[in-house]
């Protein structure tokens, strides 16, 4: 009996402690992505807002890297899984073009209403997941 125990002690460690990494980094990615949306509201003027979302965009590749590698070890559900990372293209790519807005010192309100609108849907479903994962994780 103790050797069983030993045994599935052995074998629900690293499962515990490689969704908690991958736990950690998609919170890493909601981080960002929270950072996103305070730049877009931001009330600085246009020049630093600029400055910030180069910033922002020079590290998207990064932060594009860890979610899908993380959102495929916890969403089981191939369509769930391919919604989540469209969801984060479409993210990354009207941040891009709301820098190009400011750029071009143009009025238009478009990217900020999608940003507003899908950054928080997005860390909902991130929050989501991760608890799934983790009521998982304590019902074994």
């Amino acid at each position: 009996m103790k050797n069983l125990f030993f045994i599935f002690l052995l074998v629900s460690v690293p499962l515990y402690s490689q969704a908690s990494k991958n736990i950690d980094s998609l919170f890493l990615v909601k981080d960002y992505l929270q950072n996103i949306r305070t730049t877009v509201n931001s009330k600085i003027n246009n020049q630093k807002k600029t400055e910030k979302l180069d910033s922002l965009i020079r590290t998207a590749t990064k932060y594009k890297t860890i979610f899908d590698r993380n959102i495929r070890a916890i969403v089981k559900i191939r369509e769930e899984e391919t919604e989540l990372r469209t969801a984060i293209n479409f993210i990354l790519q009207s941040m891009v073009l709301y820098r190009s807005d400011l750029k071009d010192r143009s009025e238009n309100r478009t990217e900020i209403l999608y940003l507003n609108k899908n950054i928080p849907i997005l860390i909902n479903k991130i929050y989501y997941h991760t608890r799934m994962v983790n009521s998982a994780k304590y019902q074994q």
